[in-house]
């Protein structure tokens, strides 16, 4: 029998979460291939150690979109140059000529202050953009699904005009230029275009579950879909839940829609995040002694329909501020991938602000998991994970008192707090050990979520009987 051939396409490294459940079962099928293709280039997506360590111990292999392009000779030496910089530390002095070479190639790199990597940085991400423009034309596209028999192409959720979907170079950058169009959603669509016309089936899948009832917070997301003429749909859309279907009824799938939840949040796959993640910190990341941490996952919304941030402010200053309540509290703040900034801490006892600590992309969300002992959010969909594990989380529905008419999926947790009084009155019932999550909550949470008839059902198994049934039927 001849194995099929399962293309992912693979964009920033907190996207790449999306895929890795899959990607880790067909990995070690051995009637399968897998190949996924990374934008721009693969320390994009491993920008982490998680990441890093996952890949290791399943034998992941990446290519980046600059292989495939034109030019591939010139992007393999930029990109292994960037990626010889980032990684590369300063050694001790050598009588080596090549290791002094190096070494001071590097410290010219990264001085002052990391100044000319940070340009360096820049200037590579606008070359890849352009490049990928440019140079993964039709062509290329179709050579590299031919060359690897590509049966299935799996891309993660997302919404297009076809109309700007074009394979002509000038075009598709005046196009990105004048901000019509992501220059990522070019390309991707591109391929996904390409792989159609070559009768490759396009498989949906979601970035997660849909944490606020009201429709688009993002006034100018929801303008720019409501804009689109001829939005570009999926031969399978695969949604989290049912509930989801009438807001992205623009995406359904010209074969087949179906609701099969988020294989990310199977407990198998939490716990074992959890485990590689412990594995790939190590001691990097520890808990202070005689500390109580707090974790507070951050979300990309404002809960504003103006799109104001003072709302969004004043509810970090309320979570922030329990460590001057709490002096054995530790606070650590986990930005968003897309929305990472420094919080300004003036609200804070000057003797309490060392027990605040902020996270960004070059950490993993599961390390911080592992070690924290009260999750906290406002919507963010990771406290889903410590939730099935049945840990202490609080959910901040402090926003409620803005947004009318509004249902979350954390509605109707025991420990829900709408005020900053109600959140110091929480820590202090957890602090007490005065906390459990019953599977009453758990099994109607489970199925308002992801559709799912029982607590805990396997949804990788779920996705894994649809892709079968795709790859029978012929193309």
């Amino acid at each position: 029998m001849n194995k099929k051939s399962i293309l992912f396409i693979t964009h920033h490294n907190n996207d790449f979460d999306h895929f890795l459940p899959l990607i880790c079962n067909y990995v070690q099928n051995k009637d399968f291939v897998v190949k996924i293709l990374a934008f721009y280039s693969n320390d994009e997506i491993l920008k982490n150690k998680l990441h890093q360590h996952i890949c290791r111990e399943n034998s992941i292999e990446l290519e980046s979109m600059a292989e495939v392009c034109h030019l591939k000779a010139l992007n393999y030496f930029i990109n292994n140059i960037y990626s010889y910089s980032l990684t590369s530390k300063e050694s001790k002095k050598t009588k080596n000529i090549v290791e002094k070479i190096n070494q001071a190639i590097i410290g010219f790199l990264k001085s002052p202050k990391n100044t000319i990597l940070q340009y360096s940085k820049l200037m590579i991400l606008r070359y890849h953009v352009i490049c990928s423009i440019f140079m993964l034309n039709e062509n290329k596209i179709k050579e590299y699904i031919k060359l690897n028999n590509i049966d299935l192409l799996i891309i993660d959720q997302r919404s297009v005009d076809k109309e700007l979907i074009s394979s002509n170079p000038f075009k598709g950058f005046i196009d990105s230029y004048l901000r019509k169009i992501d220059p990522m959603n070019l390309v991707l669509f591109r391929v996904t275009n390409v792989a159609r016309k070559c009768g490759i089936p396009i498989f949906m899948m979601p970035h997660g579950p849909q944490p606020i009832s009201q429709g688009n917070l993002d006034k100018r997301n929801k303008l720019r879909i409501e804009n689109q003429k001829n939005p570009f749909r999926p031969d399978h859309l695969i949604l989290c839940s049912s509930k989801e279907i009438n807001s992205l009824h623009y995406m359904k799938g010209l074969k087949s829609t179906s609701c099969l939840g988020d294989p990310r949040f199977d407990i198998e796959w939490i716990n074992y995040l959890e485990s590689c993640a412990l594995e790939a910190y190590e001691s990097t990341i520890s808990k202070p002694v005689g500390k109580i941490v707090l974790l507070y996952l951050m979300d990309i919304f404002t809960y504003d329909v103006e799109n104001n941030l003072s709302f969004k402010q004043e509810m970090n200053k309320d979570i922030l501020s329990l460590v001057n309540y709490f002096p054995e509290l530790e606070i650590w703040v986990k930005h968003h991938p897309r929305d990472v900034y420094k919080i300004s801490l003036d609200f804070i006892d000057i003797n309490r602000r060392n027990n605040i600590k902020q996270f960004g992309n070059d950490t993993d969300t599961n390390i911080l998991l592992a070690k924290a002992d009260i999750c906290l959010a406002a919507s963010s969909t990771v406290l889903i994970s410590p939730i099935l594990q049945k840990k202490p989380v609080i959910f901040y529905s402090k926003w409620k008192n803005v947004l009318q008419n509004v249902t979350c999926i954390y509605d109707g947790m025991t420990f829900e707090a709408s005020s900053k009084e109600q959140l110091i009155e929480m820590v202090e019932l957890i602090k007490n050990s005065n906390y459990s999550i019953k599977d009453s909550f758990l099994q109607p949470f489970y199925k308002n979520v992801f559709s799912g008839e029982c607590l805990y059902e396997n949804m990788l198994e779920k996705y894994i009987v649809k892709i079968d049934e795709i790859l029978e039927k012929p193309m």
